[in-house]
C-alpha cells in the first residue's frame, strides 16, 4: 500500500466518526482498485481469495459505538478476477450485504483497499465473507499501531541465480516507519534480515531450483516504537538457467540507413534479460549513428532477438569509422559481450561519369545529358563535319578559279597571235 492510502484512510476515518456524531447513521466509504486492470473473469474459485482486516478504529459516542474497519485481500490468481458484491461470495455477514466492498481482485496481496464504518454495538460479530472465508472485525489491531507489508519480486527468475525483492512497510494512519528490520525468506528457509529505511527494505535471495516459490517478508518494529509486526508474501517462478548470450552486428554498405544487431544464445531454454547499448569508437552518436539503449528479454523457448541501430547521413569525404554494441547487466552468463560496427568511408568527389555528365549537358534545354567520356570515339563531332564541308567547297572553288585562269591565259595568247597576223 502506498502512502496516499494512509492519508485517504485518515480523512475517511475522521469523516466517518463525524457522520455518526451528528446522527447521519453509520458512514460508508470504499476505495476501489486502480483502473486499468486486466480483463476480469466472470467469477473466482472459492479458495483463491482471502479477506484481510488491516486494522480497526473505535470511537464510542454515547450510545453509538462507531467502528471503522480498514480491509484488504490476498488473491492467489495470475489475472484479475471478479466477484460481485452482495452475491453470497462477497458479503458483509450482518445487515446489508453490499456496503461498497471491491468486486474486482488483482493478483497478490493488497492492504488498505477499502474501509467500512459499522455500529459495533448493533452489529456484533459482523465479518467480511470472501469466497468461503469469513474474517471478523473483533480482535483486529488498532489503526494507530498496525502495520502492513507489501512484497515485490520479479515474476520469473533463472534457477541458480538471485531474485531482487523489496518490502514496503506502511501504517494505516501515520507515516511509514523509519526503523526496524525486515526478514526475507524463500519457501520458509534461511532468513536475510535488512534494516528498514524510509519504510522500504531490499534484499537479493538465492533461487536454487526450478519451480514456483513463495517469498515471505516479516517486519519487526524497533523496540519501544509501540508498533505491531506484520508479514507479507508474494510468489515467483524459477525457470531453467539460460545459456550464455552473445551479440553480432551485420555489415554496413554505402547507403545503409540502419544496421541490424542480433543477440543469440545456443539453447532456447529458460528466460533471460540483458541491456543492449551503443558506445562511441571513432564514430560519434548523434553524428554518425543514432544512440541505442534498450532491454532485450528472452522468453523460454526463444533463441535470438534483434534490434536496429539507425545510421545517419555522413558528409562527402567522411573517413571510415567504427562504434560498438555492448551487452551489460545480463541475467545470465555472456559469451560475447560486444560487436563492432564499421562504417565505410564516403567518397570526397562524385564518380567520373557524373563529373562528365555535369560538364557535357545535353542539347534542347533540359534534355538528358550525355554521360559518354569526352574522348569516346562513338561520340558525334558535328563541328568536324562542318569543317570538312568547308574545305571541300574551298577546293572546288580553287579548281574553278584555276581552270578559269588557265582558259584566260590561252585566250590571251590566241588574241595576241591574231593581232600579229593582221599586221
Amino acid at each position: 500500500m502506498r502512502r496516499p492510502h494512509a492519508l485517504r484512510l485518515a480523512c475517511a476515518l475522521t469523516l466517518a466518526a463525524f457522520g455518526v456524531l451528528v446522527g447521519a447513521g453509520p458512514a460508508l466509504a470504499a476505495a476501489s482498485p486502480a483502473d486499468g486492470t486486466a480483463t476480469a473473469s466472470p467469477s473466482a474459485p472459492a479458495d483463491v481469495l482471502t479477506p484481510l482486516v488491516d486494522c480497526v478504529q473505535d470511537a464510542p459516542l454515547g450510545t453509538v459505538s462507531s467502528r471503522t474497519v480498514v480491509l484488504g485481500y490476498r488473491a492467489a490468481v495470475s489475472t484479475a478476477v471478479t466477484v460481485p458484491a452482495g452475491s453470497g461470495a462477497n458479503d458483509l455477514t450482518v445487515g446489508v450485504a453490499d456496503r461498497g466492498q471491491p468486486s474486482t481482485f488483482e493478483p497478490g496481496e493488497h492492504h488498505g483497499v477499502w474501509l467500512v464504518t459499522v455500529d459495533a454495538a448493533a452489529e456484533p460479530g459482523i465479518a467480511w465473507r470472501l469466497g468461503t472465508t469469513d474474517v471478523g472485525f473483533d480482535g483486529a489491531p488498532a489503526c494507530t499501531t498496525a502495520t502492513a507489508v507489501t512484497v515485490s519480486a520479479p515474476a520469473q527468475v533463472s534457477a541458480g541465480g538471485q531474485a531482487s525483492v523489496s518490502a514496503a512497510v506502511t501504517r494505516m494512519l501515520l507515516g511509514a516507519p523509519d526503523a526496524g528490520t525486515v526478514a526475507f525468506a524463500l519457501d520458509g528457509g534461511a532468513t536475510v534480515a535488512v534494516p528498514v529505511s524510509a519504510g522500504v527494505a531490499r534484499a537479493d535471495l538465492p533461487v536454487p531450483a526450478v519451480g514456483r516459490h513463495t517469498v515471505t517478508a516479516t517486519f519487526q518494529p524497533a523496540a519501544g516504537s509501540g508498533l505491531l509486526s506484520a508479514v507479507g508474501t508474494t510468489t515467483l517462478t524459477a525457470t531453467a538457467a539460460s545459456a550464455p548470450l552473445g551479440v553480432t552486428a551485420d555489415s554496413v554498405v554505402a547507403g545503409s540507413t540502419g544496421v541490424l544487431v542480433t543477440v543469440t544464445r545456443p539453447s532456447p531454454a529458460g528466460t533471460a534479460t540483458v541491456d543492449v547499448m551503443t558506445a562511441d569508437g571513432t564514430a560519434t552518436a548523434g553524428t554518425d549513428y543514432g544512440q541505442l539503449s534498450t532491454v532485450v528479454a528472452f522468453a523460454d523457448g526463444q533463441s535470438s532477438a534483434t534490434v536496429s541501430v539507425p545510421l545517419l547521413s555522413r558528409p562527402a569525404g567522411a573517413p571510415a569509422a567504427t562504434f560498438f554494441v555492448l551487452l551489460q547487466r545480463a541475467s545470465t552468463a555472456v559469451s560475447t559481450a560486444s560487436a563492432t560496427v564499421r562504417l565505410p568511408a564516403v567518397p570526397a568527389t562524385p564518380p567520373a561519369a557524373v563529373t562528365a555528365a555535369a560538364n557535357h549537358p545535353g542539347a534542347g534545354g533540359g534534355g538528358a545529358s550525355s554521360v559518354l567520356p569526352p574522348d569516346d570515339p562513338t561520340a558525334a563531332a558535328p563541328a568536324a563535319a562542318l569543317s570538312g564541308g568547308q574545305d571541300l567547297a574551298v577546293l572546288i572553288g580553287g579548281l574553278l578559279i584555276t581552270g578559269g585562269g588557265i582558259a584566260g591565259v590561252i585566250g590571251l595568247v590566241r588574241a595576241a597571235g591574231m593581232r600579229e597576223a593582221r599586221a
